[in-house]
């Protein structure tokens, strides 16, 4: 069975998709509601299989996401990790928790060779239909671009219309004809 089929077989039957949009607001689309990142937690310490994904660009940012989540519990921690330790991430990490990780060998060693290639797009069969946020944005667009066509439109209509010194219209008043320029 290949990669591909087994996401789709998992999104099908465990894993609940998060769009994260440009506001940084993460969408359900099986609940059909916003979400954060303590639900998003409630979520995984719940063994809910969930897969974070940006949007515009369709990236799996699950990975990205999870961090967040862990780096946000630690801030409201009471105690934090000892300074020694943050220091020593920082030196010998590049400051990244995973590569501070990997050096110590919390890893498997084969981990990043068993790891896939980043997916940058969701499968078409996990594709959801068009949220409302989506949608709204769509027709906003499509009014922007209706309300500019009319703004040309009345532009090259006005354009079109005799200017002064261009010609005289002779209009019937009553008490005899007179004549007036435009």
């Amino acid at each position: 069975m290949s990669q591909e089929t087994t996401m789709v077989n998992k999104a099908n039957t465990r894993t609940k998709i998060i769009k994260r949009y440009q506001n940084r607001k993460l969408y359900d689309t099986q609940q059909s509601c916003y979400v954060t990142l303590d639900d998003i937690a409630k979520m995984i310490r719940a063994s809910e299989e969930v897969m974070v994904i940006d949007n515009k660009t369709k990236n799996d940012i699950t990975a990205a996401t999870l961090t967040q989540i862990i780096f946000e519990a630690e801030k409201k921690a009471a105690q934090y990790a000892p300074l020694f330790t943050l220091r020593e991430i920082i030196q010998n990490g590049n400051g990244s928790i995973s590569s501070y990780l990997a050096k110590l060998g919390a890893f498997p060693q084969d981990y990043h060779q068993n790891q896939p290639a980043p997916q940058p797009a969701i499968p078409d069969a996990i594709k959801q239909k068009p949220s409302f946020d989506d949608m709204k944005q769509t027709l906003e667009e499509r009014v922007a671009n209706a309300a500019n066509q009319a703004a040309r439109t009345t532009e090259e209509e006005t354009s079109k219309l005799p200017t002064s010194g261009e010609g005289s219209i002779d209009l019937p008043l009553p008490g005899g004809s007179q004549q007036f320029d435009s």
